[in-house]
């Protein structure tokens, strides 16, 4: 039996980008300004919060029609490899369970990004916004 499949139209999802990013960047700056700087003292903090940053920008930025040569579903499958790191990150200190936990997160967020930064293939993206 052949489950047929509907893919959302591209300029649709493109829009869930923005939201996701903005999402991302308003939560860890709030957390920094609800608890201060000093957080972000331990270098695994610190690092963690310039790769949410990063993911932010990178997913907002996908959505929106850029004059540079990099189409926005790379943006998106980076900031999605982004996301996962922070996945791996959050549980490296909670012991071996919570790795393996995080590790299994991180990995399939991770495959979604990268198939996505490579034109959607498995997961059948729109890439023609």
């Amino acid at each position: 039996m052949i489950i047929p499949v509907e893919a959302a139209p591209a300029g649709e999802m493109r829009r869930w980008y923005k939201w996701l990013g903005l999402f991302v960047l308003v939560a860890n700056v709030g957390l920094v300004a609800v608890f201060g700087l000093q957080e972000l003292s331990a270098t695994g903090q610190l690092v963690q919060f310039c790769v949410a940053l990063a993911a932010g920008v990178l997913l907002i930025l996908s959505s929106f029609d850029l004059p540079w040569g990099v189409e926005w579903y790379r943006l998106a499958g980076a900031g999605y490899v982004c996301l996962a790191s922070l996945f791996l990150f959050s549980g490296v200190d909670d012991g071996l369970w919570m790795l393996a936990v995080s590790f299994i997160g991180a990995l399939t967020i991770a495959t979604f990004g990268f198939d996505l930064a490579l034109g959607g293939r498995f997961f059948r993206v729109n890439t023609d916004a």
